[in-house]
């Protein structure tokens, strides 16, 4: 399986934050081909590799952005909360899928057309005022489909290769492009193809979207010597993040939202990427990653990624050979065990 195939089968495996379980198990009949795997109370999965010091932890969060349904109204309309940081811009006429016992059904959330609205001032409408749609007439109808309250619900996601196959634009690069990073990772270390100095972990962790939950509980059961989120980086505005584009190499956050990472652990990294031609585009950045929650357990951290436009939205955009450049990268790191940093 490519990158791309395994990326793709990712994306499109559902995984709202706290509704993990199917991305879970996908990332895990993987995971198991290459290592000990193991999966934690909360619901990380970890992977580890190789032995000895230093230990370094890779993490990738697993869960995306969705809805969970909290009310089947009498006209059969579908009431809905967010589970993370969703803009209400990018609500109002998508088309999303409500993941049941029975199985996924499709629906859409609805807009009242311009021919029948008397205000004529556009406005951004709020997400308690819209609904889903499953184009039943009643409660029973919905019912009948199988939706219950307390259903997940994710954005119907696109998937496109743009500028000639180098760029990709679909829902959940954030952060499904890490979980594969982190899974082609495994394969070439169990493969041979990168030889650890240490032992490695790999972990893909739950309920990032909602306050880096999984990272936070994970870093009171494991102590790594280093911890490195692998997640998106969003782009692009001047004041914030500068230069930052994608296709000009993967990403070292300096500073976000979150953490401020070690000036030396910094220019050590940019000079192994240096002097191994990775061009690496140091940033500061908005939000923050996994690796905030282990640098509040007193561990050395990185924040790795890739330039991500239109972040948390359904048409997230962001270079492949970025990504490929990233699992460079990290291989380099892996192999270089970060002997010489003092």
């Amino acid at each position: 399986m490519s990158f791309l195939e395994l990326l793709r089968k990712l994306v499109y495996t559902p995984g709202v934050s706290g509704y993990e379980e199917r991305i879970r198990n996908e990332i895990l009949s993987i995971a198991k081909k290459y290592g000990k795997v193991s999966v934690d109370s909360i619901g990380n999965v970890i992977l580890e590799l190789g032995e000895g010091s230093p230990s370094i932890l890779f993490a990738a969060h697993m869960d995306e952005l969705g809805l969970v349904v909290t009310n089947i109204e009498d006209d059969g309309l579908i009431r809905f909360r967010k589970i993370g940081g969703i803009d209400d811009r990018i609500l109002v006429s998508q088309h999303v899928v409500i993941h049941s016992e029975k199985g996924d059904i499709p629906g859409i959330i609805g807009l009242t057309p311009p021919h029948l609205k008397l205000e004529k001032e556009v406005k951004v409408l709020p997400w308690n005022e819209l609904a889903i749609d499953v184009g039943a007439s009643n409660r029973s109808e919905v019912e009948e489909l199988g939706v219950r309250i307390l259903d997940p619900v994710t954005f119907a996601k696109p998937w496109s290769l743009l500028r000639r196959g180098e760029v990709l634009a679909t829902r959940s690069i954030d952060d499904r492009f890490g979980c594969a990073i982190l899974l082609e990772l495994a394969r070439n270390i169990y493969e041979g193809k990168v030889k650890p100095r240490g032992k490695v972990y790999l972990a893909w962790t739950v309920q990032e979207e909602v306050g880096l939950r999984g990272a936070l509980a994970l870093s009171h059961t494991l102590r790594p010597d280093y911890a490195v989120s692998v997640d998106t980086t969003s782009c692009c505005n001047p004041v914030i993040t500068g230069t930052l584009a994608p296709g000009k190499g993967p990403t070292i956050r300096f500073i976000d939202n979150a953490a401020i990472l070690n000036p030396r652990l910094v220019r050590y990294i940019v000079g192994l990427a240096e002097a191994n031609g990775v061009k690496l585009q140091l940033v500061s950045a908005g939000g923050g990653t996994d690796a905030a929650a282990f640098q509040r357990a007193n561990v050395n951290i990185l924040a790795l990624g890739v330039a991500t436009k239109y972040t948390h939205s359904t048409v997230e955009m962001a270079s492949i050979n970025d990504m490929m450049e990233l699992l460079r990268l990290l291989s380099i790191i892996v192999e270089d065990g970060f002997r010489n940093y003092k």
